[in-house]
């Protein structure tokens, strides 16, 4: 703070000067003097005032301040700055203006010549990833949008670009209901080349902006079954009042969606059905009513496809099953997804629940078939099908509450030790009153469908341990049956508990029952299987791998997995003494189990060509017809009480 300001001095100075002026003021009126004078002196006086009450001073130089002993010498005119320091230097200021005028909630910049990218430090918030991800390109933050997003984003910013203008576009996370805006803007050179673009990524909670969200799937935003269902009713409506209307109707079913999450997480299943479901609309029209029926199953109503050739519809389910089946990558994993495709035109079916209807058989033959995740349209002779399928589902239904099943047992024999029968595989059979005897391969995919192998399989347990604790009670205490075990059955949180319950309750040694399972059940979710099978032979179960050599274990599976027989499947042996190659696989399935000191059981021997090879290869125990088809439990016990009387 000053002291003394020179500046209020002289204001004093003035306005003490005008106040002299004015006291003598009334001598000049009284000395007679003429009244012109009087005009230049009131204007002195005022100019004094107005000058001390209002002019405004020039600043004061600090003398203290100012170095003597430094010569500044005048540029010359002619002094030339260096090429392109001026533009450099615009062009910066121009950078610095549009970065101080951006919102800085989450900055980036890129530099087009260079290709870089710089991220401010809350970006990495914003996104919920962590900042060493963030390096000096847009690709880094690709696969947290869905494709179709990121493609639009893409196509505004080449736009702006090319137009000069700001660009704001929102892109969905695929892990998140929230909504990124990014924006930004380019800044040019004095050639109107853009040389910088400059902007900001913003979350903000997602808005639903439907109006009803009652007919929309919660996690892909797609519609919901019920408005699928009656959309559907709808559509058939019009159809019948309108002659010459049709519109076709696509069931999509997503191949072994569970094992994904099994595998790694339910988390990360939801982000991949909502990948699917882009997928899907991206290909389709705005009008067209596409849906998410259950939990892997989509559905799509066309409309109007009465003007189309038949080739167009092929063409575009062609092309929804190569986009779902086309590599899909999220958190740093890549997978392979496969879908079954059922298609059916309102011109074949005129009511709504026989499409629904006709179209899940056709998903269920696919299911079945060997065109496993293809596509399938609606033929003649698929309604009498699907009507023989659901009659056959529901006379299954009421097998199972009447216990309407028998068991039949094929002998396992000891090769090594004249040929000695060391165990039994039950195998179930339905003699229907009406169709008689219903093969295996007809109804067991039937039940493995619907869900009815889970309490099929129960009825088939029980009735096996009670039959094998008849056998024991005879005196053949080293006997085992062995039960064939579904995927599903397997899978049940009360397997344990049921199993103690069976054993209970028919008072049968667990080290007299074998359960068999399938390659693919076994690698299903391999770390829950290991704990799993732990539990099982740790009660004195034996747990046995059917039909190996079919599925796809590797020895690093097999040798953590605590099992104990290897059946090496028919198809194999049927045709080991004809295919070099099939007697070459059959020789190596021998050496693993030897190697790994497992027991071995040939299945399918019919031949006695088939049993030498099996025996000079030191296969010991044999199963087939070679020795003894399927026997009801009386003719089995007497196969029994005469080949362990040989032995």
């Amino acid at each position: 703070m000053k002291l003394f300001d020179e500046h209020i001095v002289l204001r004093m100075l003035l306005l003490i000067v005008g106040v002299l002026f004015s006291l003598f003021a009334k001598d000049l009126v009284s000395a007679d003097v003429h009244p012109a004078w009087l005009i230049p002196y009131s204007a002195a006086i005022t100019f004094l005032f107005c000058t001390a009450l209002f002019y405004s001073f020039g600043k004061s130089v600090s003398f203290k301040r100012m170095r003597r002993d430094v010569t500044i010498e005048a540029p010359e005119p002619n002094a030339i700055i260096e090429d392109g320091t001026r533009e450099k230097l615009a062009e910066t200021q121009a950078f610095v203006n549009l970065v101080m005028s951006s919102n800085t909630n989450g900055f980036w910049t890129y530099d087009l010549p260079t290709g870089k990218m710089q991220w401010s430090p809350k970006i990495s918030n914003i996104l919920g990833i962590p900042q060493e991800r963030l390096n000096d390109s847009f690709e880094c933050i690709k696969d947290l949008f869905f494709e179709s997003d990121w493609n639009n984003f893409k196509n505004v910013l080449n736009i702006s670009l090319a137009s000069n203008q700001e660009f704001s576009v929102d892109l969905r996370p695929v892990n998140s209901e929230d909504i990124i805006t990014i924006s930004g803007t380019s800044q040019r050179n004095k050639d109107g080349r853009p040389i910088k673009i400059a902007g900001t990524i913003v979350s903000k909670q997602k808005q639903l902006a439907r109006k009803d969200r009652s007919n929309q799937d919660e996690l892909t935003g797609l519609k919901n079954r019920r408005y699928f269902q009656d959309h559907l009713k709808n559509e058939i409506e019009y159809t019948q009042t309108h002659s010459g209307s049709v519109f076709a109707m696509i069931l999509i079913d997503l191949e072994h969606f569970g094992n994904i999450n099994d595998m790694y997480s339910e988390a990360f299943g939801n982000s991949v059905l909502k990948i699917v479901a882009d997928r899907i609309t991206t290909i389709c029209n705005k009008n067209d009513c596409i849906a998410r029926l259950g939990a892997d199953l989509f559905g799509i109503i066309i409309h109007d496809i009465q003007g189309k050739e038949n080739s167009d519809i092929v063409g575009l389910v062609q092309k929804i099953h190569s986009r779902i089946k086309s590599p899909l990558k999220h958190d740093d994993k890549e997978l392979l997804i496969g879908a079954s495709i059922a298609v059916i035109t309102s011109s074949d079916i005129d009511s709504a629940d026989d499409m629904m209807s006709n179209a899940m058989v056709l998903l269920r033959n696919l299911k079945n078939g060997e065109s496993r995740g293809g596509i399938q349209f609606f033929t003649s002779g698929i309604r009498e099908k699907a009507m023989h399928l659901y009659q056959m589902e529901f006379e299954l239904r009421k097998a199972i509450l009447a216990k309407d099943f028998s068991l039949v047992y094929q002998p396992v024999v000891d090769v090594f030790n004249n040929n000695k029968v060391v165990s039994f595989e039950a195998l179930v059979r339905w003699n229907n009153m009406e169709r008689g005897m219903v093969p295996p391969s007809e109804f067991i995919p039937i039940a493995e469908e619907s869900g009815l192998i889970v309490p099929l399989g129960e009825l088939i347990l029980r009735k096996a341990c009670y039959q094998a604790k008849e056998w024991v009670d005879e005196g053949y205490k080293d006997l085992r049956i062995a039960v064939n075990f579904s995927a599903k059955q397997f899978s049940q949180e009360n397997l344990i508990d049921n199993l103690c319950n069976i054993l209970n309750e028919t008072g049968l040694n667990p080290r007299n029952l074998k359960i068999e399972i399938t390659e693919y059940t076994a690698m299903n979710d391999s770390d829950k299987t290991v704990e799993l099978m732990r539990k099982l032979t740790s009660m004195g179960l034996e747990i046995s791998i059917d039909d190996f050599g079919t599925g796809f274990s590797s020895l690093s599976y097999l040798k953590k997995f605590p099992v104990h027989t290897l059946k090496i499947d028919k198809s194999f042996v049927d045709t080991l003494t004809e295919k070099e190659e099939d007697a070459a696989f059959v020789k190596m399935i021998i050496g693993i189990a030897k190697s790994l000191n497992l027991d071995l059981i040939a299945e399918g021997v019919e031949t006695k060509e088939q049993l030498e090879f099996l025996r000079t290869e030191g296969c010991r125990h044999i199963q087939g017809y070679y020795f003894s088809k399927p026997l009801a439990p009386a003719p089995a016990l007497e196969f029994l009480k005469q080949q362990n009387m040989i032995a």
